[in-house]
């Protein structure tokens, strides 16, 4: 961030953090003589580091990737943090700022501001490329939070019930007093998709840094939308398209297992990230905590180097180590090309195209074994194939911001991937069955009261 900017960013936030619509009010008078008027003005908005930061965590802490000690877990920061892990219904207590919502809509004011502003300027032709890339960064970032958002605090998409399923409220202007209620399932994901389509079509193919969205950024996350929707066929394209662009898998023989971390930071350079993000930081990531799925973990056998790319042995127990941002914490909440060999393999398996799935797969397996040692998976039919990427993506995508959760909650509607989660905290016993209500976030008390929005039932 630049220094000139900081007062800037400093005033729009303030501005899109507030609650009530005289703190609006209030805010607006406040940035009067802030009102970013240029293109310059713009592209610095776009280019805030609390856009790429702070993407929640309560769906990580929900998975059952991670298991806490009695005491670590009784040590934790906050109450959402101990209530979000084990799936109490009551997760916020007195929190009133929730990145997972507040976060969000903060994120997605800063898009709504930079949009209506871009359409209020003369552009000259030598600054219409900026221009274009610009208002596809704020597509492309407003598209993203709102996806972020339908995993949280909706319920999966169904097809047959998604136009009456309840969304979260689509707030697309920069007015403040514009007041909202919530929009259906079906309507946010149209809205994502045409942000997305709209951002591909103005993004360029490279940028100078990766907290900026590409083509490829957005191809990636329109190719994860369309799996969420089950409509393979273009989950299948827009991950191919994307892959185009960027395809390169780091070899994990070239990586330094022992090292603390072994994946370089944002900073260094990164080979398989397309558009870098974080997750929020927690009080459990750190030191020796949280401790991994032992089950899990053992299903990575010896010549599988993500055993020691990704983990660490403390006392014998695992703890994840394989955070794509290159640090301890906070997990990796962006897109990389890891994910989007694993969304078209999924993708064809699921169209009957076995062999291309499970070469897919393949691809992206023999660069994670030690050299000479890995025998090419395959499968007897697209089941089969459909069953082993599964597998992979588990094993390929943990602490990846909420894909493991978003995994729970799709596959929960297919027999053969349900399942039951399970954990044991001071000697009382937690389930999180399928399908069950708790796979969606109560809505923030605060909201609820100063919008009379429907609350989540829960």
């Amino acid at each position: 961030m630049k220094r000139k900017y900081y007062s800037f960013y400093l005033m729009i936030f303030l501005f899109v953090a507030c609650q009530k619509q005289e703190q609006w009010l209030e805010a607006r008078t406040n940035i009067a003589s802030v009102v970013p008027s240029s293109l310059k003005d713009y592209s610095a908005i776009m280019d805030a580091d609390f856009l790429v930061r702070s993407y929640g965590y309560l769906a990580i802490l929900g998975t059952d990737h991670i298991y806490l000690t009695d005491a670590d877990y009784n040590a934790a920061f906050n109450g959402p943090e101990k209530n979000g892990f084990i799936w109490a219904k009551d997760v916020y207590e007195s929190f009133t700022s929730i990145s997972e919502w507040n976060g969000m809509y903060q994120k997605i004011a800063m898009s709504n501001i930079c949009l209506e502003g871009l359409e209020k300027l003369t552009v000259h032709n030598n600054e219409l490329p900026e221009w274009n890339r610009v208002k596809g960064t704020a597509l492309f970032f407003r598209a993203f939070c709102y996806y972020q958002m339908l995993q949280h605090f909706a319920v999966p998409y169904e097809a047959a019930s998604a136009q009456t399923d309840l969304g979260v409220p689509l707030r697309l202007s920069a007015d403040v007093n514009i007041k909202l209620g919530r929009s259906s399932v079906k309507d946010c994901y149209d809205q994502v998709r045409s942000d997305l389509t709209q951002a591909i079509a103005l993004l360029p193919a490279q940028t100078a840094v990766k907290t900026r969205p590409t083509k490829a950024a957005a191809e990636s996350l329109l190719a994860r939308v369309y799996l969420m929707l089950e409509q393979w066929d273009q989950a299948e394209k827009h991950a191919a398209m994307a892959l185009a662009t960027q395809s390169t898998l780091i070899d994990f023989n070239t990586l330094n297992a022992a090292a603390t971390i072994a994946f370089p930071t944002l900073q260094v350079g990164h080979a398989e990230v397309i558009f870098y993000a974080e997750s929020s930081s927690s009080s459990y990531y750190g030191g020796n905590r949280p401790l991994f799925d032992s089950t899990l973990y053992r299903s990575y056998v010896n010549n599988d180097l993500r055993r020691t790319v990704f983990f660490r042995l403390f006392n014998g127990l695992p703890i994840f180590k394989g955070f794509y941002t290159g640090l301890a914490t906070p997990p990796f909440s962006g897109i990389a090309t890891n994910e989007l060999y694993l969304i078209r393999a999924e993708a064809l398996a699921r169209q009957g195209l076995k062999d291309q799935a499970m070469g897919v797969l393949n691809s992206l397996l023999i660069k994670r074994w030690r050299n000479g040692t890995y025998i090419p998976l395959t499968a007897v039919d697209a089941g089969d194939a459909l069953a082993k990427i599964i597998t992979e993506r588990k094993k390929e995508l943990p602490l990846t911001g909420s894909l493991v959760w978003e995994d729970l909650r799709r596959l929960n509607k297919d027999p053969r991937f349900a399942r039951t989660l399970r954990k044991r905290v001071n000697g009382v016993f937690y389930e999180l069955p399928p399908k069950d209500p708790r796979y969606v976030l109560p809505i923030p008390d605060i909201e609820i009261k100063l919008s009379g929005i429907p609350q989540n039932i829960r």
